[in-house]
């Protein structure tokens, strides 16, 4: 997340808004959910601590805000690179949108595991959580359902079930990334989305082999 300039008082509401939202969110990915304060913020975004808290009336709101737009820079990300895909190939491009392959959505990742923790006592935030999880399985079903129509994936797996457990076992995987920086590189990645399409494409769990699990990550 690159620091850019504060907007200047003739742009939008919007986008002072988002900037600040931002600088919240960088706080949070590089010092940790702790370390995020109105002052901070104001710091990481070049303004004033009054300036911030008249978008933001207190730390809780700045919470919500940030984790929503972690929530919606995935989905807007992912929408705009499957386009009008469908099928099994708007599916595995929606996993790579998802799992760490960069920094970026490492970042995202820091963020998201960290507001987890807050949606046990911020009702607001677990909200936001529910919405996005469902919003990501929701797509990934419809994916699988016109992969499965068109014989791209074995007519013998259930749907519904295997796109919930789908998307646990990526976001297992994801979670995991974030403290083995081994399995966060593209390789060890690629191998885990092979073995996951090869299921799904057959039905067998001997297409979970993917390369040597001696030698390869």
């Amino acid at each position: 997340m690159k620091e850019t300039t504060f907007p200047r008082a003739s742009d939008t509401t919007q986008e002072r808004r988002d900037y600040i939202v931002k600088a919240a969110t960088r706080v949070i990915a590089t010092e940790g959910l702790p370390a995020l304060s109105v002052r901070g913020v104001a710091k990481s975004a070049g303004c004033s601590r009054g300036l911030v808290e008249h978008y933001f009336r207190n730390k809780t709101a700045l919470l919500v805000a940030s984790n929503d737009w972690a929530n919606n820079v995935y989905l807007e990300r992912v929408n705009a690179a499957v386009g009008a895909m469908t099928g099994l190939e708007a599916l595995e491009l929606r996993l790579r949108n998802l799992i760490p392959y960069n920094d970026t959505i490492h970042d995202e990742w820091k963020i998201r595991i960290a507001f987890w923790h807050q949606g046990i006592t911020i009702p607001l935030v677990e909200e936001s959580n529910n919405r996005s999880f469902y919003s990501v399985y929701n797509a990934i079903l419809a994916d699988m359902r016109q992969a499965q129509e068109t014989d791209k994936i074995a007519t013998t797996i259930p749907l519904v079930e295997t796109s919930e457990l789908l998307l646990m076992t990526v976001v297992g995987l994801c979670v995991c990334s974030m403290n083995d920086s081994k399995l966060r590189q593209k390789a060890p990645l690629d191998r885990r989305l092979a073995m996951i399409m090869g299921f799904l494409k057959t039905a067998d769990v001997a297409a979970l082999t993917v390369g040597d699990p001696k030698t390869d990550y």
